[in-house]
């Protein structure tokens, strides 16, 4: 199949007293390549929803009704012949792993095998684009690999597969294009396989601009105005973006020495701000005090008393 590119051209939406659901983006796609969305389960919900009038797109739910009289087999005939679809249902059958399962009701059926029919369906509707949602949860081992080895199948066809979860673990198993939403439109994470970094590079001369994060075996990289603050909790140190944490195996100390000069402020013993995002300062007692940052969220971050003086000669006050 020859080499394409598809933007898919979403208008901002909101809610009906004016709240931003999602903002203004463009999104390239491209023949034979998969790419990932990670949005929060409202942001799916809203785009789905606008994407499905799409008349060359395929939608794949994550719940979605079935005819649970007809066998495996009757129903992908079924689909076959509404789509008048040229794949042969054995060959979809072999692809999802349900071949020797094709006489089983669908009533019957698990739940990781009812996703794979689904699949079987996605392979007979031969559309160019694929929109899928949650690929992976809440699968068996044997499913996510079956769910895997199809999205490559459809590359390889290629196809234009856009995975749309809210798990980064997940989207990251087929894809290493995946986007999140920020405010201002759409944003591509800095992801590098782990083991891609070559440690003989001398390190007195990198300068650091980007703060690894680690998911699984990749990390994932964020430039410093990215962050909204770092949490450390027993230990545990999380970097969070657009209110998603992301681990961290720099200290608190490490990570506040590498981007006080960004615009970072040690806040409270366990946290550190980026004060470009502080909107507020509010005081709920004598002794208790908290930084509520810019978004839609609101996020409050805690400042502890003795930081308050030394934030106010910062900004000026």
């Amino acid at each position: 199949m020859e080499k394409f590119q598809q933007p898919i051209k979403i208008p901002t939406i909101t809610t009906f007293d004016g709240r931003m659901l999602l903002p203004s983006f463009q999104l390239p796609l491209t023949s034979g390549e998969i790419v990932g969305m990670h949005l929060d389960v409202f942001q799916i919900d809203c785009l789905l929803k606008y994407l499905q009038h799409y008349s060359n797109m395929n939608i794949f739910f994550r719940q979605e009704g079935h005819y649970e009289r007809m066998t495996i087999f009757e129903s992908l005939k079924f689909e076959k012949k509404l789509y008048n679809s040229n794949i042969e249902i054995d060959d979809a059958l072999n692809i999802t792993g349900l071949l020797k399962a094709k006489k089983l009701k669908i009533k019957n059926l698990s739940y990781s095998q009812l996703q794979r029919v689904k699949l079987a369906k996605l392979l007979i509707h031969e559309k160019p684009i694929h929109i899928i949602e949650e690929p992976y949860q809440n699968l068996d081992i044997e499913t996510k690999r079956i769910v895997e080895r199809t999205l490559n199948f459809l590359k390889e066809k290629g196809y234009t597969i856009c995975l749309l979860s809210a798990s980064l673990e997940d989207l990251m198993i087929s894809t290493n294009s995946v986007f999140r939403i920020e405010d201002t439109g759409l944003e591509k994470f800095d992801l590098q396989e782990e083991n891609s970094i070559d440690m003989k590079v001398d390190k007195q001369a990198i300068k650091l601009e980007k703060i690894p994060t680690k998911i699984k075996d990749k990390l994932v990289l964020f430039n410093p105005p990215e962050i909204d603050y770092i949490e450390s909790v027993e230990g545990e140190v999380n970097v969070f973006v657009t209110g998603v944490a992301y681990p961290c195996s720099l200290t608190l100390s490490e990570l506040e020495r590498r981007l006080i000069h960004f615009g970072f402020f040690r806040c409270h013993r366990s946290y550190i701000v980026n004060l470009q995002k502080v909107r507020e300062v509010i005081t709920w007692s004598k002794n208790s005090y908290s930084l509520v940052l810019s978004g839609k969220e609101r996020l409050n971050v805690p400042l502890s008393r003795s930081k308050l003086v030394e934030l106010k000669e910062i900004i000026g006050i």
